[in-house]
């Protein structure tokens, strides 16, 4: 068990180090490629590995973000281990949400300029260093929010709020009690 511990530890250590084990991607030359996290299998770790992919281009209405931050939560790890209604296919690079700059952006593509600061949703591929999304789904951040705040805030925000609002219904004058929230317990009144 120590001796996995270990290896699983010194994988993420070279995951950090933008590496692949037998082979070191420590700066993508090519701009015609990307490094991106790929879920090989579902299961552990060992099921994720750094490999090159190709760089995307924007289609029509969509933003080319180049990823600051990416967004790991609890659907990822369900993802990863495959306890999901309708499985993805693997090899897939997972990931929601992230944050990042404009890039570039397609044709008929109005609302973002290169060098904006923003945060997106995807369809998977969040974890890689570019990704491409509808325009729809990314949103300017604001200049004092941090690229790791707006990475964690999309997914988390938009759940609690359909929750509060869409599912429970919440409105103006109603309180609720929300318990076992990060270990603490909070009164929301409106």
């Amino acid at each position: 068990m120590v001796k996995e511990g270990t290896e699983i530890a010194e994988e993420t250590e070279q995951m950090i180090e933008q590496k692949e084990p037998d082979n070191p991607v420590s700066a993508v030359v090519d701009s015609k490629e990307m490094r991106a996290v790929l879920l090989t299998g579902f299961g552990g770790l060992n099921k994720l590995k750094v490999t090159k992919k190709p760089m995307p281009d924007p289609q029509e209405g969509e933003v080319k973000i180049r990823v600051k931050t990416c967004g790991l939560n609890f659907l990822d790890l369900m993802v990863r281990q495959g306890n999901i209604d309708n499985p993805p296919k693997t090899p897939l690079v997972p990931g929601f949400e992230c944050s990042g700059i404009v890039e570039s952006v397609g044709e008929n593509t109005k609302g973002f300029e290169i060098g904006d600061r923003v945060m997106a949703f995807v369809n998977y591929n969040a974890w890689a260093e570019v990704v491409c999304t509808p325009l729809d789904f990314v949103y300017k951040i604001p200049d004092d929010m941090t690229f790791p705040e707006a990475a964690a805030f999309s997914m988390n925000f938009v759940a609690a709020y359909m929750m509060l609002f869409e599912v429970a219904n919440l409105r103006e004058g109603m309180s609720v009690l929300v318990h076992s929230a990060g270990g603490a317990v909070v009164s929301l009144l409106l």
